[in-house]
């Protein structure tokens, strides 16, 4: 029996003992691994962005991070047929397509504004994660339904009785992803005036907002898509955040019908019937070739018909992605 209990506590020690090195080799592990990413790669993509600047002074750095056949600049057959939609029958076009990589671009009807509608929810949103930034507000925190937000066009909040509270993300879901008017006048409700501005200024689009109409070109609506992709005006993870919500898998027509099943695509639709707009802009990631496409159009009849429109969209998005997909130096 003695022998026994010496045998189990043996066995107990050297299990205690395995465990303990499983434990400080697991620490290692994620110690290493941390290490890499917040000290040894950023120092080393640092030190090539240094020696990169160093060497070729009057270069993009960022050409360190882009495989050389990704630069496409010559765009000009995409842009002729893009051109074929300036004079179309059916529908007042503003096209605005830009090549990430190289900033090459493509603007159609450049100068012709068109009611944005619910595009307009995008600037609410980087309103709301500045607060968030800030430390004003947090994610989790609740607003809420007042009789002033009550909307039933888009969206299903309206069948929530007043009194009802949301968190900000979901709220934000709600948004984006739906484009719940509710979800956005909560929103807009608790942000002020002031802090739009803000945006609209950091984006060279403050007479946009002072205009009644707000009335906008593909090419001008466009900027509040870079300016999420570069995270220019919010930081990264906010940038991110909002990213993430637009790129999800809800299906839909307009742009996203001219894309390959998978294809990751960040965007915002904006549709209003009594001014016969349909509106699409967003980001589509394709493998290094991540490019910004805005379509607005306005229906020429008395009433906006979302077929035909459909079409159009989905038939440029598609000469689009066709050309950026294939193109070959």
């Amino acid at each position: 029996m003695k022998q026994e209990n010496t045998n189990h506590n043996q066995l107990r020690k050297n299990l205690q003992g395995l465990i303990g090195l499983l434990v400080l080799l697991l620490a290692l592990v994620v110690g290493f691994n941390a290490w890499l990413l917040v000290g040894y790669i950023p120092s080393r993509v640092q030190a090539g962005v240094t020696a990169i600047k160093s060497r070729y002074p009057f270069l993009d750095p960022g050409r360190t991070f882009t495989d050389p056949r990704d630069l496409i600049i010559n765009i000009q057959p995409l842009r002729d047929k893009l051109n074929s939609y300036q004079s179309n029958s059916d529908f007042e076009v503003s096209i605005y397509f830009e090549y990430l990589a190289t900033g090459a671009n493509i603007a159609v009807n450049k100068d012709r504004t068109l009611w944005p509608a619910s595009l307009l929810k995008i600037p609410v949103a980087m309103a709301v994660m500045k607060k968030v930034e800030r430390g004003q507000w947090k994610l989790d925190n609740e607003l809420v339904l007042l009789s002033e937000d009550r909307n039933s066009e888009f969206g299903t909040l309206y069948q929530k009785p007043l009194g009802t509270r949301f968190t900000i993300a979901e709220l934000l879901h709600q948004a984006l992803v739906y484009s719940d008017n509710i979800a956005h006048f909560i929103l807009l409700r608790n942000i002020e005036e002031e802090e739009l501005i803000e945006i609209y200024q950091h984006l060279g689009l403050e007479e946009l907002r002072k205009q009644a109409s707000s009335r906008m070109s593909a090419k001008q609506y466009s900027i509040f898509f870079r300016s999420l992709y570069t995270s220019s005006y919010l930081d990264p993870a906010s940038a991110q955040y909002l990213l993430d919500i637009l790129d999800n898998d809800v299906p839909g027509p307009y742009l996203r019908a001219g894309l390959p099943a998978g294809t990751h695509f960040a965007n915002k639709t904006g549709i209003q019937e009594d001014k016969r707009v349909i509106n699409d802009s967003g980001i589509v990631y394709f493998n290094g070739r991540s490019y910004i496409l805005t379509v607005m159009l306005q229906d020429r009849s008395d009433a906006l018909r979302r077929d035909k429109a459909e079409q159009v969209m989905a038939e440029i998005s598609r000469q689009v992605y066709s050309y950026v997909s294939s193109y070959r130096l």
